[in-house]
């Protein structure tokens, strides 16, 4: 059996950080869970402006 070993470290990778965001916001206070989206949504526009210049670098 070949195991593709960087897509077994997303996968992990992906895992653990949604965990961590799930354990964030089932333990935020009412007033710490606005800034916990926030924050979240900030992460989200970084990864993703990440990966699109990534992209272009390889196009």
């Amino acid at each position: 059996m070949n195991m593709n070993i960087p897509s077994l470290c997303k996968g992990i990778a992906v895992g653990v950080v949604t965990g961590a965001a799930v354990y964030a916001v089932t333990n935020a206070t009412k007033s710490n869970k606005r800034m916990v989206k926030s924050n979240a949504m900030k992460a989200v526009r970084s990864v993703s402006s990440m990966l699109e210049g990534l992209g272009c670098m390889f196009s």
